[in-house]
């Protein structure tokens, strides 16, 4: 193998590098914040986490400290709570992307309810009228795109969950776990994720009119 290829393969990838850096952060972050009991239930039990625990919004809480990150790795322009999506009625998305040439509209939730940021992300995509679109939900644990294009119904693109990942590295670094997880691996493990929602699938000309 060349040393180029080495370095280009999915463990060397910079972008799945700083997802995992951002990962880490996180995790560090979580564990100060979030007793130990209620971070196990959200990190093993699928439990949702509760903003009584953190004196936060949980929502504002994964943006602020796993969400921002993990966009601005993949290499997004990142604007929370953007104005002036047409069709949507004054609503407004949790973020966009403004470095995307397609209109992106983001929604998160807490933890652990991936299935409303879903819902309302094809939502925000029936009412809009500015085509084509993408949308992205997210509640950190997992990561769904669906395109939306004139005429049709919203269409799913892409499915990752980094649940297992978060978990590894939590083990890692509040239980003195050993062995730990391999810096390549984990980069390796986040590879798909970073080939699926990276600025340039986003924006690849196979989405744009």
């Amino acid at each position: 193998m060349t040393e180029q290829s080495k370095f280009s393969s999915s463990g060397n990838d910079l972008r799945a590098y700083r997802v995992v850096t951002a990962i880490e952060e996180f995790v560090d972050g979580f564990t100060r914040r979030v007793p130990s009991e209620h971070a196990s239930e959200v990190l093993y039990d699928s439990t949702a986490l509760d903003g009584r625990k953190i004196n936060q919004a949980p929502e504002r809480f994964i943006e602020e400290y796993l969400i921002q990150d993990v966009a601005n790795a993949l290499g997004y322009d990142y604007r929370p709570q953007p104005k002036g999506f047409d069709g949507l009625g004054g609503r407004i998305p949790d973020f966009t992307i403004t470095n995307s040439e397609v209109t992106v509209i983001g929604e998160l939730k807490r933890p652990n309810h991936i299935m409303e940021a879903r819902s309302e992300s094809v939502e925000y995509l029936n009412l809009a009228t500015e085509y084509p679109l993408v949308g992205i939900a997210t509640d950190g644990w997992t990561w769904i795109i669906f395109r939306a294009e004139q005429g049709k119904d919203p269409t799913y693109h892409s499915h990752v969950p980094l649940r297992s990942v978060i978990r590894d590295i939590a083990r890692d670094r509040t239980a003195e776990r050993e062995p730990k997880q391999s810096p390549h691996k984990l980069r390796e493990r986040c590879s798909k994720f970073v080939a699926e929602f990276g600025i340039e699938s986003i924006q690849e000309h196979s989405w744009v009119e």
